[in-house]
């Protein structure tokens, strides 16, 4: 497991919290209301600051001897790297091909790539990307009538 030290997550926190907090400053005001739409991201954003900071000057004073990330031993492996890479390449992969591809081929082309990366071999992976893929297509199109791109198979209909 990925172990952080308390100094590394209260400057995390705390550098979340200045950016929330200055990003509230340019919501809009009410007009004359004194609690606008900046008042409780601001204030969240504050108390994240100030608990950040707090976390980070107590891991300092405390002086605790662990590093600022410890990686755990999966990192090791190239294998695992690889998978975990190819997790967010595919949601990538899905985000800008789809409009173009489609649902349906791109679900398939990103199901296969993973599986090929987890190592399953090649036909097991295409067979379970096409069933993945029709079974979610008539899941959420068909049943739930969500609307999901047609990409290329638009083309093809009449």
């Amino acid at each position: 497991m990925l172990k952080v030290s308390d100094l590394g997550s209260g400057l995390a926190i705390a550098s979340l919290g200045a950016l929330v907090f200055a990003q509230s400053r340019s919501f809009p005001a009410a007009g004359g209301v004194p609690v606008g739409p900046s008042f409780y991201p601001g204030l969240i954003g504050g108390v994240l600051f100030v608990c950040g900071v707090a976390l980070a000057i107590s891991s300092i004073k405390q002086r605790t001897a662990l590093p600022v990330v410890a990686l755990p031993g999966w990192t090791r492996k190239p294998r695992s790297v690889l998978a975990v890479g190819a997790i967010v390449a595919a949601i990538v992969l899905y985000a800008v091909l789809s409009a173009q591809l489609g649902f349906l081929a791109t679900a398939m082309l990103v199901t296969t790539v993973l599986l090929l990366a987890f190592g399953v071999r090649w036909y097991a992976s295409l067979g379970a990307a096409l069933a993945l893929s029709v079974v979610l297509h008539v899941l959420f199109a068909v049943l739930m009538r969500v609307p999901l791109p047609y990409g290329l198979i638009e083309r093809m209909l009449p």
